[in-house]
């Protein structure tokens, strides 16, 4: 459970703005998060224990994890009317007793040391100010023998018409940001200051992503 005290300076965003998020991203990302949750799940096997979505949104992509899987998911996320749809979403899938929507920061994680069997965080990386420091947060939480998966993309089972299609829209939506998701180097570099040192980069057609093992 949370043992932190959550700060008070997070971002704000207008309901209906996060309304609109939410919508935006059940029109035009289903097929990468479908994608990406069948690749977690043939990766890595019976998922169970505790999980933890780092920079949920608005939990979709917790939803459809959770639904093929046994975890039990905490959906962190930083702003607070994201997290209220988030709520709204979770609630109407019936899915209250196994996903826990926390208001957090990833770069303080309110989390005690090695609570997670798996950390997921997907398309928050461009977000993150001190990017070596919300590595080592993941990283503490993991448990040992604890899978993370961090970066972003489409997932290996989207064609290329609908990856092409998804990936305007996010370089329309991020403009710089997005280069973010296709700097390898820059993503080892990261890790490694970290001090992590059990880890491999993927950067295929899924995406990029740092996988990290402890």
């Amino acid at each position: 459970m949370p043992d932190k005290p959550v700060p008070a300076d997070y971002a704000v965003m207008p309901l209906s703005k996060a309304r609109l998020l939410d919508q935006m991203v059940k029109k035009n990302f289903m097929p990468a998060i479908l994608s990406t949750v069948r690749q977690i799940i043939e990766d890595y096997g019976d998922l169970k224990g505790v999980c933890l979505d780092v920079g949920c949104g608005t939990a979709v992509f917790a939803i459809e994890l959770c639904r093929r899987s046994d975890l039990k998911i905490y959906a962190v996320e930083k702003t607070k009317s994201i997290c209220e749809i988030a709520c709204a979403n979770i609630k109407s899938e019936g899915l209250t007793n196994r996903i826990i929507p926390v208001i957090g920061d990833a770069h303080h994680l309110p989390f005690e040391n090695e609570i997670a069997d798996l950390v997921i965080s997907r398309g928050s990386y461009h977000c993150w100010q001190a990017k070596v420091l919300v590595f080592q947060e993941i990283y503490r939480t993991l448990k040992k023998g604890g899978i993370g998966f961090v970066g972003g993309g489409f997932g290996r089972y989207v064609g290329k018409e609908e990856s092409d299609r998804m990936r305007g829209l996010r370089d329309l939506s991020l403009k710089d940001d997005a280069k973010v998701y296709s700097q390898p180097n820059e993503l080892e570099a990261i890790v490694r200051q970290a001090g992590i040192l059990n880890f491999r980069i993927i950067f295929d057609e899924s995406g990029l992503w740092a996988e990290l093992r402890k």
